[in-house]
């Protein structure tokens, strides 16, 4: 017969308690990051919180192995080498120099821009875009003679906003798609429109802050926008042949890990390039950030805790689809921005399949998860990544972009919430 684990031995009182301290006490360095008195970030807390709840018994080392959820693993590490080929072909570098190309005024650059990284973003992973794009939008700038600050914050709002439409646009749609069984287009037709009226709010919205800036600055100098960039168009071609693969592989119901899997092996052998030139573009921390979260997730479901939680909401979740949606997006909002947008859905996650209509709630978590990413910089790694790279030509002071954040998070937010609740009546869940 197997040794309980010594915490086991050790402790006299029943351990509940236990795995809900760790839970918490990992979740705040995880919210806090490093450089506030610790040398952790967000995924090292992660991790070594998943080890605290195994070494206290609150998940054995069979269950932390059967807690991680391998679908969502494999299929971000799919698109993550789908997207490194794209820009090692300096896809985005292009498309960024066609946007400014096409701008004849700070306006029409801004809704370019806008609408540009947004959409891409619902396909290309949010970060990624800002990722890429920030340079461009640094140089485009500053040869144009235009005010940073409003394209930054234009190119940080608008990747997380147009995320929202799929489930390829960040990681915790990634996780809900994954976890609620929902098909790519059943995903992208819901989610959609929330995404194309949200860039247009967001447009709306940054001109009415930046008006002086924006609407009335005068014409760009056509020559100032020309960046030359240099496309490996035959990679190019390989890398669009694999992403019309597996969207049509989605559209045919394949799972999506293996859809992403086997296109993500597909480009690895034609696209020629050399492999440690993608694994230096893929991003390890967050497949290990997300391993981390499913085991401490598990010790902190073991702990009766979301039992507890679930008695908590249950009223609120019970209610009229208005009701529900106001109260998931609500608690959304708010823990998105204590502990990030993809543990406060593996927190909720385990809520949502207990309540009626539960296919619009989990639209609900993905769309307010991402949309609260908007509020502050710190909100969402899209917006450090813009506020990072742009650190050593432009300051962003954090009330600066909060201002600006709060409101386009507010916004968006209840209009998701009302096309939602349309959606409701439209097509009626159980």
């Amino acid at each position: 017969m197997p040794q309980p684990p010594v915490a086991l031995i050790l402790l006299s009182a029943p351990l509940h308690w236990l795995p809900i301290v760790i839970f918490l006490i990992a979740y705040i360095f995880i919210a806090i990051e490093s450089g506030r008195g610790s040398r952790l970030d967000r995924t090292a807390a992660a991790f070594c919180g998943a080890v605290a709840m195994v070494l206290a018994g609150a998940v054995s080392l069979d269950g932390a192995y059967q807690a991680v959820s391998w679908d969502t693993i494999i299929f971000l590490l799919g698109i993550m080498i789908l997207v490194a080929h794209f820009q090692i072909a300096h896809f985005f570098d292009w498309i960024a120099e066609r946007v400014a190309a096409m701008a004849r005024t700070p306006f029409q650059f801004l809704v370019l821009l806008i609408f540009t990284s947004g959409i891409l973003a619902a396909f290309f992973v949010n970060d990624t875009i800002c990722l890429m794009f920030t340079p461009i939008v640094l140089a485009v700038t500053e040869r144009l003679r235009l005010p940073k600050i409003p394209y930054l914050l234009a190119l940080a709002t608008s990747a997380n906003i147009g995320s929202v439409m799929s489930v390829t646009g960040n990681p915790q749609n990634a996780l809900v798609g994954v976890t609620a069984h929902l098909t790519f287009l059943n995903f992208l037709a819901h989610l959609a429109p929330i995404g194309i009226i949200g860039l247009i709010l967001d447009a709306a919205i940054l001109t009415l802050f930046f008006r002086s800036q924006i609407w009335h600055a005068p014409p760009l100098a056509r020559t100032a926008t020309e960046i030359p960039v240099v496309v490996d168009r035959s990679l190019l071609a390989k890398s669009s042949a694999a992403a019309l693969l597996v969207l049509v592989l989605w559209i045919m119901n394949f799972p999506f890990p293996l859809a992403a899997a086997a296109v993500g092996a597909f480009i690895l052998i034609i696209g020629r390039v050399k492999s440690e030139n993608i694994y230096r573009r893929l991003n390890w921390e967050l497949l290990l950030f997300f391993a981390g979260l499913f085991v401490l997730m598990q010790g902190f479901e073991n702990s009766g805790a979301i039992a507890y939680l679930i008695q908590l909401f249950a009223p609120g979740l019970k209610e009229h689809a208005m009701v529900q949606l106001f109260s998931i997006s609500g608690a959304m909002l708010v823990l998105s921005n204590l502990v990030s947008n993809v543990p406060a859905v593996l927190l909720v996650r385990p809520l949502i399949d207990q309540f009626p209509r539960a296919h619009f709630l989990w639209l609900s978590v993905a769309s307010t998860s991402t949309l609260a990413g908007n509020a502050t910089p710190i909100s969402s790694v899209a917006n450090l990544i813009v506020l990072q790279q742009a650190a050593w030509k432009t300051k962003i002071k954090f009330s600066e972009f909060a201002k600006v954040g709060v409101t386009v998070t507010i916004v968006t937010t209840l209009a998701a919430i009302a096309i939602l609740a349309a959606e409701v009546h439209i097509f009626p869940q159980p």
